[in-house]
C-alpha cells in the first residue's frame, strides 16, 4: 500500500534515502527539503502485504507525465516483482498521467510498462 508523505513519517523516509550508496545526511536532509517545497513533488512510502515499511518512491508531476525520480525498496523485498507493484498503485493513483523514469528508475519503469502492456 502506498501511502504519502507526512512529517511524522521523516524518519522512515531518512531510513529509506539512506539506503542509496553515498547518500549521507546533509545529502538526505536537502533531497527530502527539495520535495516539501513543491506541490508538483511527491513522496510515498509502501507498506507490503505484511504491513511492513519495505519501500519508497518519489515522483514529480509535469503536466501529461509522471516522472519517477526514485524506488527503493529495502534490502530483503528488493525484486522487480515488488517494482511493479509499487508502479501499479502508483498508476492507480495517478491515472491520467503516464508514468516515465528516470535516468535511474527507467529501466525499471520500462520492464514494469512491459509486464502491464501500458507502453505508449
Amino acid at each position: 500500500m502506498l501511502l504519502k508523505y507526512r512529517s511524522e513519517y521523516e524518519k522512515i523516509v531518512m531510513d529509506m534515502l539512506s539506503l542509496i550508496p553515498d547518500m549521507n545526511n546533509e545529502i538526505l536532509k536537502s533531497e527530502l527539503n527539495w520535495y516539501k517545497n513543491s506541490d508538483d513533488r511527491v513522496i510515498y512510502l509502501w507498506k507490503n502485504e505484511n504491513n511492513n515499511w519495505a519501500g519508497m518512491l518519489s515522483i514529480e508531476s509535469k503536466n501529461s507525465l509522471l516522472v519517477v525520480r526514485r524506488i527503493i525498496l529495502t534490502p530483503d523485498s528488493w525484486n522487480m516483482n515488488n517494482c511493479c507493484i509499487m508502479l501499479n498503485q502508483l498508476s492507480d493513483l495517478y491515472m491520467n498521467k503516464r508514468i516515465i523514469g528516470t535516468m535511474d528508475t527507467t529501466e525499471i519503469c520500462e520492464i514494469w510498462e512491459k509486464r502491464n502492456g501500458t507502453k505508449q
